[in-house]
């Protein structure tokens, strides 16, 4: 019986689940969601294995932003996009079908964040949607 109350359980631990990361289907701008791919023939998806809103990398930035929200910001548009992209790039897991950023390292994918603004806000939006690391991916 106790075996069977820890299944039910493990529903609630969202850690695990955003510390695996889900994969984010990059989607074109500018479109109402049409899924990106490297290829015409759709079988090559822009994707990219992001960790979630309860792993430790995000909890951590959330920490420092509260505690930094009571003084005035300073920085500029730009200062917050580096700081962004630094984020993205140590949350992100794994990369596939993206040109150029595939088994990229640490320093490759703070450029692709910086560079590619829409990139940085489908992550975002991917990250601060708990339900695409509490669900099993149909893809993975």
């Amino acid at each position: 019986m106790m075996k069977t109350e820890t299944n039910i359980l493990e529903m609630f631990d969202t850690e695990s689940a955003s510390e695996s990361g889900s994969w984010l289907h990059l989607t074109k701008p500018g479109t109402d969601g049409d899924l990106a791919y490297a290829d015409k023939g759709t079988t090559k998806p822009l994707r990219i294995k992001l960790k979630g809103p309860d792993s430790g990398t995000w909890t951590s930035f959330q920490r420092k932003a509260i505690k930094a929200s009571g003084k005035k910001d300073s920085r500029t548009s730009k200062e917050i996009a580096r700081e962004d992209a630094n984020l993205f790039a140590r949350m992100t897991l794994e990369t596939e079908n993206i040109p150029g950023y595939e088994g990229a390292d640490e320093a490759a994918l703070i450029d692709m964040f910086i560079k590619y603004k829409d990139i940085r806000m489908q992550a975002l939006r991917w990250v601060m949607n708990q339900e695409n690391f509490t669900q099993l991916a149909e893809s993975d």
